[in-house]
C-alpha cells in the first residue's frame, strides 16, 4: 500500500508564524506516511520573529519573498511553482492536522477515482477545550457569517449532519464526490487542501494571479469539476481572544475601505455576485438587523452540539454587518469626495 501513495509537496505560507508554526510542522511529519514521499515548502515574507529559528529544526525547503511582495496567497503561489511531486497539499502555518492518518485519508479518493480534482476536509476541529470563539468558529465552519448566509461557506456547520453545501454530492463511504458548477462554487481550496499538481497549468496559478479559490474556478470552468469533501477535519490553531478579534474586524474593516474593492476587480472568483446572491444578502442584512434567525439557528446548532459558544452567532451576525457596513460607506463616501 505505501509504495502505491501518491508524492506530495505540501506548501506553507509563512509571515510572523511563531506561534502556531512549531506545531503545524510536527503534525506534518508525523504523519503515517512514508516520509521520503513528502517534500515540505515554505515561503516566508520576512518574518522577523522565531519563525526562522523554527523552521530551521524541520527538514523543509525554504523560500524568501521580499517585503513588498509579501502577501499569503503570493506565498502560496510561489510555493506551488516549485512544488515538484504528484499532489500539492496547500495548508496554513495556522493549521495542524489532527492524527496521524489525516493524510492517507484526504489521499484515498484521489486513488480511487482519477476524475478527482482535488480534496478538503469536511468540517473544521471542534475541541470543546479551546476559547469560545475558536469553538464558534469551528462550529460554524469558518470565521465569517456573510459566506454562511450566501451559502459560499466550504466546511460544514456543525448543525449539520451532511453535506448541504454547494454541490451536486453523491455519499462516498469515506467521504463525499461533489460536482461543482461554474456559478455554483464554494470558497474552497485553502486550510487543508491537496490538488492535483498536474492541473495547475490548466488554471492562472503563477504567483501574481494566484489566489485559491480563483484556482479552482478556473479549473472548474475547465470542467476540472469533481472535488471530494473527506469526512474528516483540520484544526485552525487561533486561539482568539476577544481583544485581538476587535482588531481582527477593524483591520478587516480598513482593508475592505482601502484594497478590498480594487482587489475584487482583478479576482476571477466572488464571493458576492450580485445577480445570484443580492437576495441572500439582503436576508443576512435582516437576520442581523433582527436577531430572529441567528438566534434560531444558533438554538438549532446547540440542540446538536451542546456548546454555549452557538450564542455567539447573533452578536457577531451584527458585528460583521455593522463593520461591513461602515467599511462600504467610508469607501463610497471617499469616492464622492
Amino acid at each position: 500500500m505505501s509504495n502505491k501513495l501518491p508524492t506530495i509537496s505540501c506548501v506553507i505560507a509563512t509571515f510572523y508564524s511563531s506561534q502556531s508554526l512549531e506545531e503545524c510542522l510536527v503534525s506534518v511529519f508525523s504523519q503515517n506516511y512514508p516520509k521520503g514521499k513528502i517534500e515540505v515548502i515554505i515561503v516566508d515574507g520576512g518574518s522577523k520573529d522565531s519563525t526562522l529559528d523554527i523552521i530551521k529544526k524541520f527538514k523543509v525547503r525554504l523560500y524568501k519573498v521580499p517585503p513588498w511582495d509579501q502577501e499569503a496567497e503570493y506565498n502560496k503561489g510561489i510555493g506551488a511553482l516549485h512544488a515538484k511531486k504528484e499532489l500539492v497539499l496547500f495548508i496554513d502555518a495556522d493549521n495542524v492536522l489532527p492524527h496521524k492518518n489525516w493524510l492517507k485519508n484526504m489521499v484515498k479518493p484521489l486513488m480511487e477515482n482519477s476524475e478527482i480534482t482535488g480534496s478538503e476536509t469536511l468540517r473544521f476541529h471542534w475541541d470543546p477545550k479551546d476559547n469560545i470563539l475558536d469553538r464558534y468558529f469551528a462550529l460554524l465552519g469558518g470565521v465569517d457569517p456573510v459566506p454562511y448566509y450566501l451559502g459560499k461557506d466550504s466546511k460544514l456547520s456543525y448543525a449539520f449532519d451532511s453535506y448541504n453545501l454547494l454541490g451536486e454530492s453523491t455519499d462516498c463511504g469515506d467521504y463525499y464526490l461533489v460536482k461543482f458548477t461554474e456559478k455554483r462554487i464554494p470558497v474552497i481550496g485553502a486550510n487543508g487542501f491537496i490538488l492535483r499538481r498536474k492541473l495547475l497549468k490548466f488554471a492562472k496559478s503563477d504567483p501574481k494571479n494566484f489566489f485559491h479559490t480563483d484556482v479552482n474556478y478556473d479549473l472548474i470552468q475547465r470542467g476540472f469539476n469533481k472535488y471530494a469533501i473527506v469526512k474528516d477535519d483540520i484544526i485552525h490553531f487561533k486561539r482568539t481572544k476577544i481583544s485581538y478579534f476587535v482588531k481582527f474586524l477593524i483591520r478587516r474593516k480598513h482593508i475592505m475601505e482601502t484594497q478590498y474593492f480594487e482587489r475584487i476587480s482583478k479576482r476571477r472568483y466572488a464571493v458576492f455576485v450580485p445577480e445570484t446572491d443580492t437576495l441572500n444578502l439582503i436576508k443576512y442584512i435582516i437576520y442581523s438587523l433582527t436577531f430572529i434567525k441567528p438566534t434560531f439557528d444558533a438554538i438549532r446548532g446547540y440542540i446538536k452540539v451542546r456548546d454555549p459558544a452557538w450564542f455567539l452567532h447573533p452578536l457577531l451576525c451584527f458585528s460583521y454587518l455593522i463593520v461591513y457596513s461602515w467599511a462600504v460607506i467610508s469607501w463610497a463616501a471617499k469616492k464622492v469626495i
